[in-house]
């Protein structure tokens, strides 16, 4: 999927959270912006791995490709994690009479949720588990530990077939 599809895709859901949000508590701007938050700009944590893996010096075209993945090795996505979407919803009941925090609490789960739901579908090989920031801490935020195997030979095959990258691991 290209990724002008992709991330369309995500404003698309965003909005659908932000409407069930703002038809619940009658709060649309909090419900939009706090959905289009939590299922938007979620993906900014793509800018993280990204300077992780090549420092502050950007190159648009190896930042579309997902380049930073292949000269770490790693995937850290900080801000996708099904954990902060729990919080959230249990968070919701320490908010109770106070409709704008509930609209934003769960406007933002919403959002969160279809994000990660729709990363599922659409970005192959990697597993439920894998959306989960602690599993991925737990695993030191390895490739091979988060992607199936036959990703995983994928990748290692892509990523000695790009010779610009210079990682730890070349020969």
């Amino acid at each position: 999927m290209s990724l002008p599809l992709h991330l369309l895709m995500h404003v698309f859901l965003s909005l659908v959270a932000g409407f069930v949000v703002w038809k619940i508590w009658n709060k649309p701007f909090v419900s939009f912006a706090a959905a289009v938050a939590g299922g938007v700009l979620i993906d900014l944590d793509h800018f993280i791995d990204y300077f992780l893996a090549f420092g502050f010096s950007f190159n648009p075209d190896y930042f579309t490709h997902g380049y930073q993945f292949l000269q770490s090795g790693k995937i850290y996505v900080l801000f996708h994690g099904w954990e902060y979407a729990i919080i959230l919803l249990i968070g919701l009941f320490f908010v109770k009479r106070k409709p704008v925090l509930q609209s934003v609490f769960l406007a933002l789960a919403l959002g969160m949720l279809l994000h990660l739901c729709f990363d599922m579908f659409a970005n192959e090989g990697l597993m439920f588990k894998s959306y989960s920031v602690l599993y991925r801490i737990h695993n030191d935020f390895e490739n091979e530990a988060l992607v199936t195997p036959e990703h995983h030979e994928s990748f290692l095959i892509e990523r000695q077939n790009t010779p610009f990258l210079n990682y730890g691991n070349r020969q």
